[in-house]
């Protein structure tokens, strides 16, 4: 896949350390309470995709030593599902109270072509429209968290705007170097990239689950992979158009010259097994195709069909079911019906 670098230090939010404190070295310390900083439900409609990178090293582990991560990454991804999400609008918050120290603005929510990415990165604009909030005043003297690819245009704080958990500070978007639409959350305390999860810094390496940093009510937990989307169509599914926002039709005809079903997915890795089927009106399963993944892969889509009959396909209600395992446990399952008529 292509590597989203999501530097927190890039250019404009490149922060000095704070001086340490007592608190920076006492492990009783209170620690903080994140509210979720989407506004959105996880696994319904948005989704995590990167987790903190806990390996020092060339590899890529997130905390629970699984490859949910790539090289180098120092923060969170909440991903929704395609750019039509972000031309609605999917609120990024604060997740505790804090006072902004930097705010970017203007860079354009598109994807990119290569000679884009390379000017990107030259300027060191990585992070594309981004805001940075210091923690201090809510009592974590060298807490900081950093949001990326913000939506162009939805930022509504300024720079030393006191902001309390939960207060609306910005929108997804796809600025920036990002392969898909999603918000990097980073998190920065005690000198170092923290995962908010564990509770530990991505220095100490994978494993280290000491105390997540989520507030009790929030239901926020681990997810080993996702099936994000899915849908029909008559032809082979125009991928880009899907990521743009295009939905199934609410039927196809019998005249169809083929039944195909598709399904998106986040976060797997390789050696994942993937199953696609298609099931008949009468119950008979009409079409399977089983996949082992072969790369880790943040996202990834994949169809299966089958050609009409005498250019014609039965009238009815079909079902499309994508299953997604690892190690031989199911992780998760979607289900898509479509009408033929």
């Amino acid at each position: 896949m292509s590597k989203i670098f999501c530097f927190i230090l890039a250019l404009l939010f490149t922060t000095v350390p704070l001086a340490a404190t007592a608190q920076d070295h006492d492990i009783t310390a209170k620690t903080p309470e994140f509210k979720l900083p989407v506004d959105c439900e996880l696994g319904e409609n948005c989704w995590i995709v990167n987790y903190v990178d806990m390996d020092s090293g060339e590899g890529a582990k997130d905390f629970k030593c699984n490859a949910r991560s790539y090289n180098g990454h120092k923060g969170t991804d909440f991903a929704v599902s395609s750019m039509a999400d972000v031309t609605t609008g999917v609120d990024v918050l604060a997740p505790l109270a804090g006072t902004v120290l930097r705010v970017r603005d203007g860079e354009p929510d598109t994807l990119k072509s290569k000679e884009d990415l390379e000017a990107i990165r030259a300027a060191r604009r990585e992070c594309g429209n981004g805001l940075l909030i210091d923690h201090s005043a809510a009592g974590f003297p060298g807490l900081s968290t950093v949001y990326c690819h913000l939506k162009q245009g939805s930022i509504v704080v300024q720079p030393d705007d006191v902001v309390i958990g939960g207060q609306k500070i910005a929108q997804i978007g796809h600025s920036g170097e990002a392969e898909f639409p999603h918000l990097h959350f980073g998190v920065t305390w005690k000198n170092g990239v923290t995962d908010p999860f564990s509770g530990a810094q991505n220095s100490e390496g994978c494993g280290q689950e000491k105390q997540s940093l989520w507030a009790s009510d929030e239901a926020v937990s681990y997810e080993a992979g996702a099936i994000f989307d899915a849908g029909f169509s008559e032809t082979a599914p125009d991928f880009g158009a899907i990521k743009a926002g295009e939905t199934q039709p609410e039927a196809l005809k019998s005249s169809a010259q083929a039944l195909i079903f598709w399904a998106a997915f986040y976060g797997v890795e390789a050696g994942d097994e993937i199953t696609l089927e298609i099931v008949a009106p009468d119950g008979l399963r009409i079409v399977k195709r089983n996949i082992t993944q072969e790369k880790t892969r943040a996202r990834q889509y994949y169809y299966t069909g089958r050609k009409s009959t005498g250019g014609a396909i039965e009238a009815g209600v079909y079902k499309g079911l994508a299953t997604l395992s690892r190690g031989g446990q199911t992780i998760e399952q979607k289900t898509e019906m479509i009408a033929v008529r």
